[in-house]
């Protein structure tokens, strides 16, 4: 068998492998070596057609550098330390598992991280924050019902500023009935014990709110910021923020003796903790963010994205939708008079 004979069926057997994975990185590794073939039978032939070599070096480069950069996004993501951006990804890790690098790039810019001292007031208008360290005392009006609590390490607020709040009924309710009450909620925010905090504005936070890359992140907020909500509503002993106390350190009343006090206001949650082994993502899965076993990372990717045409196996509906459709507008204010006529005039 001749050697071109042999490099063009290699590099066809390439082209449809590139066609039976659904696998972005196989797919551009697949086509690389494709056209690796075709550009090896070029100058096996000696082709003086300068056009041959044009269309395959530039599409070589186009798989080629797409396959390198797909590839450097499955490696180690170092995060900012003094910025503690380690201890951030680990909170939203454990509520919504977004990978590193979608963290780092998207969500990390959105936060900074400040120093406030006892006695400060915190801008609630403009920001969203989530305490690392210290506390907050927080007293709230929400429809004319006013509460007074505390907030620890590991707790966040304000809730207005989460967009996903609003969503359920923006499609097909006016702006007067779709509002949450929260949004207009009189807020004040005062620091008890030092704290550093986390915040993000409402301008970033509505980028985070909307990117595609960020919805499970954005959620997973969302859901914890209820969470805690409805356990300080409706439990009666609402599960304790962080390690530094016990339930039987508590008294009688549920309440915590004067003596560690300050320190159950001061202690960092677990929440931000290094994660425990059966917590790391696993390395053969993308987005786990190590080199380590990058063999297996291939193996399994060869396994699960295998996939083949109608009738040796069953088409997986949805492939190209995840994620694509945007989240419905909002629906105009229209004045309630005037309902009854466009419905008749449609009829």
């Amino acid at each position: 068998m001749s050697t071109i004979r042999i490099l063009s069926n290699v590099g066809n057997a390439f082209f449809l492998a590139s066609g039976c994975w659904g696998d972005l990185l196989l797919i551009r590794v697949f086509l690389t070596f494709a056209y690796v073939c075709l550009i090896a039978i070029n100058f096996v032939k000696r082709s003086t057609d300068y056009e041959d070599y044009v269309w395959g070096f530039g599409t070589l480069y186009l798989h080629g550098s797409s396959a390198v950069r797909l590839f450097h996004d499955e490696g180690e993501v170092k995060m900012d330390e003094k910025k503690e951006q380690e201890a951030l990804w680990r909170y939203f890790y454990r509520r919504s598992g977004i990978s590193r690098l979608l963290f780092k790039s998207h969500v990390a810019k959105c936060f900074e991280l400040i120093d406030a001292k006892a006695g400060e007031a915190l801008d609630t208008s403009t920001f969203f924050y989530i305490i690392l360290d210290g506390s907050v005392d927080i007293k709230t009006t929400v429809t004319g019902s006013t509460r007074d609590y505390m907030l620890v390490s590991g707790e966040s607020f304000d809730i207005k500023h989460l967009q996903p709040l609003f969503r359920v009924r923006s499609a097909y309710m006016k702006k007067s009935q779709r509002m949450s009450p929260f949004v207009h909620q009189d807020i004040v925010a005062t620091v008890a014990v030092d704290a550093k905090l986390f915040r993000c504005s409402h301008e970033s936070m509505h980028g985070l709110c909307n990117t595609p890359a960020t919805k499970d992140a954005s959620q997973g907020l969302l859901i914890a910021t209820l969470s805690d909500m409805a356990e300080r509503e409706y439990m009666k002993y609402p599960p304790l923020p962080n390690d530094s106390v016990t339930k039987d350190m508590l008294d009688e009343e549920n309440q915590l003796p004067k003596g560690i006090y300050a320190t159950f206001k001061s202690t960092r949650s677990a929440v931000f903790a290094p994660l425990e082994d059966f917590e790391q993502p696993a390395r053969f899965l993308a987005g786990s963010g190590s080199f380590k076993g990058i063999h297996n990372h291939i193996l399994h990717t060869l396994k699960v994205a295998f996939l083949l045409p109608w009738p040796f196996m069953a088409w997986l509906p949805g492939l190209r939708q995840i994620g694509s459709l945007p989240v419905p507008p909002a629906a105009s204010d229209v004045d309630e008079k005037t309902i009854p006529e466009e419905r008749s005039r449609e009829s």
